[in-house]
C-alpha cells in the first residue's frame, strides 16, 4: 500500500480516485443487470475490495476479511470487511470488522488463535482470537502496527485500547522509511520456542522483518530478510509485499519446509503483481532461504493473482490459499464493486524431478456444486474438428485429460461468442500451455487486460496431459499438470458469449476424458 510501489491496494492517483467518486454517485444507474457478479467466487455485496485479511477458521466457520472501503467504489477509507462461510462458497457477508476510524485506516494483517490466553486478552475457559493489523494515519502517512481481538468467536472485534503495539519510533530502526512503510503484519505463534513471530514487509524495500513477543503484546526486533539473502534472485522483483509464513509438509516424506509467500509489486511472469513462494528453515528468528527457481517459486503465471494469505487454525498438514483477482485498480467495468477473491485452493508441497514443487488445486467442496452437462472419453480429436460447440456456460469446472501427438496443439475456447473468445491451448512441441485474452471481451479498460500468458507444462509419466479449468462470470483459472501451474485473469465477456469450442491443429489428440461440469449454487 505504498505510494512508490503501486499496486492494487497502494494509492491511486487523484484523478482516478475523483473518477471512482464519480462512478460510485452513477453505479445504480449504468450497472447491468447483474454486472459481471461472479456465481460461485467471493465478491463484495458493494464496493471496493482488495486483498483477504485475516483468514481463519472458527469452529466450522471460515471467515475472510478483506481489504474494503465500505463507503465507496474505489481505493480508501480502508477497513476490513467480513464474510462468513460454512464451505469456502457460500458466504454470508458481515458489518465490517475492524474500521476506519479516528483518521486511521486498517491496512493489511492476519489473524491468529491465541489457545493458552498469552495476551491475556481472553480467559483459560475462552481464549481470544487476535487480528493484526497495520494503521495507516491519512493526515501523516505513519503506517504502525495494531491488534484488535474477539471473545465471541470473531463476531466482533475490540480494538486494544494500547495500540499500536508496534509504534512508529520502533520501526525506524529497521525502515529507511521512517515508519511510512512498515506494513502487513503476519503474526503466528512458534511452538518450538513459546514466542509469538511477526513478520513485517517494508514498501519499497524488498525486504521482511521478524519481530517476537511473549505475549503477542511487547515485540522485539530479531532479523531482516532481504533480497541478498536469496540465492539466484531476480533483480527486477520487486516492492515486497502482504507476506505469509507457515511450515509445510513434504508429501511422501517426513520432512517439512517453511515458506515464506509473498507478493511483489513488479517482476512477475505475467508483468505486475505476482505471488511467490520460497523454501527455507526458521530457528524463531532468522529465515533461510533455499533459494529462487523460476520454474517452482511462482504460484500463478496469470496477471490476477495477487496478495494471496492463507487460513489459520487448520490441521498443520492443511494449506489453504486465496488472493484478490485485480491488477488493474478501479479500471475493470463493474460499477457496483472492485475485486474479488479468487477460488480457495489447496497448496502442498511435494519433491517432483530432484525439485520441490508446490502443487495446488481447488478446492474439493466444489465437486458437490457442480453438474456434468457434457462428457466425452476414449475419442479421437482430430484438424478440422470442432467438439462442444452445442454445450455453454458462464459458471464452469472443466477437466480434461488427454495425449497429445507430436506436433499438436489443442485448444479449449471458453465463453466464446460472435468475435469474443479466451483461448486455453496446449501445444505438444514445446509443452506450452497458454491463456490468451487478445479478444475475451472488453480488454480497453487497462493496457494489461489482453494478451498471452504461457507456462510449461509436463505430462504425466503415462504422457497425459491434465488440465483444469475453473470459468466464472468475469474469472478464468487453469490449473495444469495436476496442480503444478496455474493461470488465473479477469475476463469481461457479453453476457450472451457462453459458448465453448474444443479443437486441435497440427496432429491429432486423444483424449482420455473431457467433463465439462456447470456450476450451479
Amino acid at each position: 500500500m505504498s505510494p512508490k510501489y503501486h499496486r492494487v491496494g497502494g494509492f491511486l492517483p487523484r484523478h482516478l480516485m475523483l473518477a471512482g467518486l464519480f462512478h460510485a454517485c452513477l453505479f445504480y444507474h449504468s450497472a447491468s443487470a447483474d454486472d459481471f457478479r461472479p456465481t460461485y467466487h467471493f465478491a463484495p455485496d458493494q464496493y471496493w475490495m482488495n486483498e483477504p485479511n485475516g483468514l481463519i477458521k472458527i469452529d466450522s466457520t471460515w471467515h475472510l476479511f478483506f481489504q474494503h472501503d465500505p463507503k465507496g467504489n474505489y481505493w480508501g477509507n480502508l477497513a476490513w470487511g467480513h464474510a462468513i462461510s460454512n464451505d469456502l462458497i457460500n458466504w454470508e457477508h458481515l458489518d465490517t470488522a475492524i474500521g476506519d476510524e479516528d483518521g486511521i485506516q486498517a491496512f493489511t494483517g492476519t489473524a491468529y488463535y491465541d489457545q493458552e490466553n498469552t495476551s491475556g486478552l481472553g480467559t483459560s475457559d475462552e481464549p481470544p482470537y487476535l487480528a493484526f493489523f497495520t494503521g495507516y494515519f491519512n493526515t501523516t502517512g505513519v503506517q504502525d502496527q495494531r491488534l484488535a481481538y474477539s471473545i465471541d468467536n470473531g463476531d466482533t472485534w475490540t480494538k486494544l485500547a494500547a495500540n499500536p503495539i508496534i509504534s512508529q519510533a520502533q520501526e525506524t530502526p529497521y525502515d529507511v522509511s521512517g515508519g511510512l512503510e512498515s506494513r502487513d503484519p503476519k503474526v503466528f505463534f512458534h511452538n518450538e520456542t513459546g514466542s509469538w513471530v511477526m513478520v513485517l514487509a517494508h514498501g519499497g524495500q524488498n525486504k521482511f522483518t521478524f519481530w517476537t513477543s511473549p505475549d503477542a503484546l511487547t515485540w522485539t526486533y530479531r532479523s531482516a530478510f532481504k533480497a541478498s539473502d536469496v540465492s539466484g534472485f531476480p533483480s527486477d522483483v520487486t516492492g515486497w509485499e502482504v507476506p505469509d509464513f507457515f511450515q509445510l509438509p513434504v508429501q511422501d516424506s517426513s520432512d517439512s519446509k517453511w515458506v515464506l509467500m509473498f507478493t511483489p509489486a513488479q517482476g512477475s511472469p505475467a508483468g505486475g503483481n505476482g505471488v511467490i513462494a520460497l523454501t527455507g528453515s526458521f530457528d524463531g528468528t532468522t529465515f533461510t532461504a533455499d533459494g529462487f527457481d523460476a520454474s517452482t517459486n511462482w504460484l500463478d503465471y496469470g496477471r490476477d493473482f495477487d496478495g494471496a494469505l492463507s487460513w489459520e487454525n487448520l490441521p498443520s498438514s492443511d494449506r489453504i490459499i486465496a488472493s484478490v483477482m485485480n491488477s488493474y485498480g478501479d479500471n475493470p467495468p463493474t460499477e457496483t464493486w472492485k475485486g474479488m477473491l479468487s477460488f480457495p485452493r489447496t497448496l502442498e508441497l511435494k519433491e517432483t524431478g530432484g525439485k520441490l514443487q508446490f502443487i495446488q488445486n481447488p478446492i474439493a467442496e466444489l465437486d458437490s456444486f457442480t453438474t456434468s452437462i457434457a462428457n466425452i472419453s476414449n475419442q479421437t480429436l482430430s484438424p478440422g474438428e470442432t467438439l462442444l460447440s452445442d454445450t455453454s456456460g458462464s459458471a464452469l469446472d472443466i477437466h480434461l485429460a488427454f495425449v497429445p501427438a507430436d506436433g499438436s496443439t489443442l485448444s479449449l475456447a471458453v465463453r466464446t461468442g460472435g468475435s469474443e473468445k479466451t483461448v486455453i491451448s496446449y501445444s505438444q512441441a514445446d509443452g506450452k500451455l497458454s491463456v490468451d485474452r487478445s479478444v475475451s471481451g472488453n480488454v480497453s479498460y487497462d493496457p494489461a487486460a489482453g494478451g498471452v500468458q504461457a507456462v510449461s507444462v509436463a505430462a504425466d509419466s503415462s504422457g497425459v496431459v491434465n488440465l483444469r479449468v475453473l470459468v466464472d462470470e468475469c474469472s478464468l483459472e487453469v490449473f495444469g499438470g495436476g496442480g503444478q501451474v496455474v493461470l488465473s485473469n479477469l475476463i469481461f465477456p457479453s453476457d450472451s458469449s457462453t459458448g465453448l469450442a474444443l479443437t486441435t491443429n497440427g496432429a491429432n489428440v486423444a483424449l482420455n476424458l473431457v467433463d465439462v461440469r456447470s456450476v450451479t449454487l
